[in-house]
């Protein structure tokens, strides 16, 4: 007789189950691809551990130091952290809004609810905002965010540059996320703004016809604006010209666009008079933007220089950051050849795509490899989760305080 008894064998899965993979095992598997080792965390420079929230709202800092270790993430936090990366704003506050109210972890976690401020923040929504603060001193008996009125102009200001706006995949009637960034860009009238048109696959009438009315605004109201790398767009864009009306009236209206922009008078004129006739209009009339640094026609494999001075102490990102080749990646792993500790301000970073953070993650596991430091500074809340999310180390955000 035997002293104990045989544990129960588990029981086989059923035909056709499989374990749901988590969001967070499913982006750190996919942004770590080629990534090199991670060696051990082994921080430098003047930083200590502290027992404070992981987020610091305010970008006002002298000192330095590092933020809770503990990174807060929670599956709507991450889920929500995804749809953000992916341009789609509404639907992430969306789901963080009923995450603090229905969702368990979701209500423990002070950085959810720092990323649902700062959603609201970015959308206006001051009442709301307001509402929120309310609900979180009861929570976590604690003061909440304050309403920053001036918190893009501050970040636009700290950075010393203009947004950066990245265009990506085929431009549909449905793209008004994708656009977002360059709709922000001229209603607040962002110096030296720039938009990178490399990445667009395509378009239809519709997202011709919506990108076409944002450069028309932007001409308007006189932003400075810089078209980068926008060759491969316009000869699209010139190919459906060419079949007449059949192009469709946006396609004839972006491509007329961008010989404002392009300042290519001659050809416009002789565009406006093909349109008017095709569509049976009158064709818009010759308003070229203010002249940029650099045109439409001389950008292809013109280097843009997103290079801090020789003797800065960090290198600043700004705007929406998409795909993989971002100049500003290539400049942090340049300014990482002279610095020990690598410091990157994203104050004024609007958004990052999931395949632009995977890079900056590898871009990372690149420099501690050369045991060096990397310390990040006024990232917001959201893009912080995204981070942290596909494995970036709590350990590299840092804050500043008084």
């Amino acid at each position: 007789m035997a002293l104990f008894s045989k544990p129960p064998a588990k029981k086989p899965a059923a035909p056709g189950t499989a374990r749901a993979t988590p969001a967070r095992e499913f982006t750190q598997g996919d942004a770590r691809k080629g990534a090199p080792p991670r060696p051990a965390p082994d921080p430098r420079g003047p930083a200590t551990l502290t027992g404070a929230s992981l987020i610091d709202w305010t970008h006002a800092y002298a000192s330095i130091e590092v933020a809770e270790t503990n990174p807060g993430l929670c599956s709507v936090l991450e889920n929500a952290a995804l749809l953000y990366a992916a341009g789609q704003i509404e639907p992430a506050r969306a789901l963080l809004e009923d995450g603090v109210r229905n969702d368990h972890d979701t209500k423990q976690s002070p950085l959810a609810w720092l990323a649902l401020f700062d959603l609201m923040q970015r959308a206006n929504l001051r009442t709301e905002f307001d509402q929120l603060a309310l609900q979180y001193v009861v929570q976590f008996e604690r003061s909440a965010p304050g309403w920053e009125e001036s918190m893009q102009r501050t970040a636009e200001e700290s950075a010393g540059t203009g947004g950066y706006v990245a265009l990506t995949g085929k431009l549909t009637g449905s793209s008004a996320t994708q656009l977002l960034g360059l709709k922000r860009a001229v209603e607040k009238r962002v110096p030296h703004a720039r938009l990178d048109c490399s990445s667009v696959q395509g378009f239809d009438d519709g997202g011709a016809h919506m990108l076409a009315d944002l450069l028309g605004q932007a001409r308007k109201h006189r932003v400075a604006l810089t078209l980068e790398r926008a060759e491969k767009l316009s000869a699209s864009v010139d190919a459906m010209v060419k079949q007449g009306r059949d192009g469709g009236q946006g396609a004839w209206l972006l491509y007329l666009e961008l010989l404002q922009w392009q300042h290519d008078q001659a050809k416009f004129d002789d565009r406006a008079v093909d349109y008017a006739v095709a569509f049976e209009v009158s064709p818009p009339s010759w308003e070229p933007p203010p002249q940029p640094v650099q045109k439409v026609a001389a950008s292809a494999g013109a280097p843009i220089n997103h290079r801090p001075a020789a003797d800065a102490e960090m290198i600043a990102f700004a705007g929406t950051l998409a795909g993989s080749s971002v100049p500003q990646i290539a400049a942090f792993s340049d300014f990482a050849h002279r610095h020990e500790i690598v410091v990157v301000d994203m104050a004024a970073v609007d958004r990052f795509d999931f395949v632009c953070a995977g890079a900056f993650m590898n871009a990372i596991g690149r420099i501690e490899g050369q045991r060096k430091t990397v310390q990040i500074v006024g990232a917001s809340p959201i893009i912080r989760a995204l981070l942290l999310l596909i494995g970036v180390s709590p350990r590299h955000f840092v804050k500043k305080t008084a």
